[in-house]
């Protein structure tokens, strides 16, 4: 995982991301900033979150929240001891997936792995993640068909043996309980 994949995934996190929005209240500005420590073969993603008054002159930024993560994990916490403990707690973390769908086995692999999801979701009464698996799952749908697509019109153009697709890898995220 990147930075910038760590920043959508912030982004999309209904967790972290309600924590974040509910500290971006009127008269205040949110800051984060990436700090990347690498620790032996693994690096550790550590985002402070800061919160600045701007109706007070010479405000200082407060620390807020902290996101952590490593390798398949991320986590929040009000400060970095709770981050990490969160991240190391299978309750408190967020499992994080990178699959490569830049082949059209590589996309059928996902669209098995969305649709096992969404039976998870589905035997849980998890309507909210239901939703969210669904969208994941014709999402997936979707790029397999155009990858199709493009494979068939390689093919008619003379070109063969090519399935690769120019799709990004997706990243999936699944709540550990």
């Amino acid at each position: 995982m990147g930075p910038m994949q760590l920043d959508s995934l912030i982004e999309q996190d209904e967790t972290i991301s309600s924590e974040i929005s509910s500290l971006n209240v009127t008269g205040t500005k949110i800051t984060k900033e990436m700090i990347i420590v690498p620790i032996e073969n693994t690096l550790l993603y550590v985002v402070p979150i800061y919160q600045t008054s701007l109706n007070e002159t010479n405000s200082v930024p407060v620390l807020k929240r902290i996101v952590v993560a490593s390798g398949n994990k991320i986590a929040i916490g009000e400060d970095l001891t709770k981050a990490i403990k969160n991240l190391l707690s299978p309750t408190g973390s967020v499992s994080v997936e990178v699959e490569d769908n830049s082949t059209i086995e590589g996309l059928m692999e996902s669209i098995i792995k969305a649709n096992n999801n969404l039976t998870e979701s589905n035997n849980s009464n998890n309507w909210e993640q239901i939703g969210r698996d669904i969208e994941a799952l014709q999402r997936l749908v979707k790029q397999l068909e155009a990858a199709r697509e493009s494979e068939r019109g390689n093919e008619s153009n003379g070109v063969q043996g090519s399935n690769t697709i120019d799709v990004n890898n997706v990243v999936d995220m699944q709540n550990i309980m």
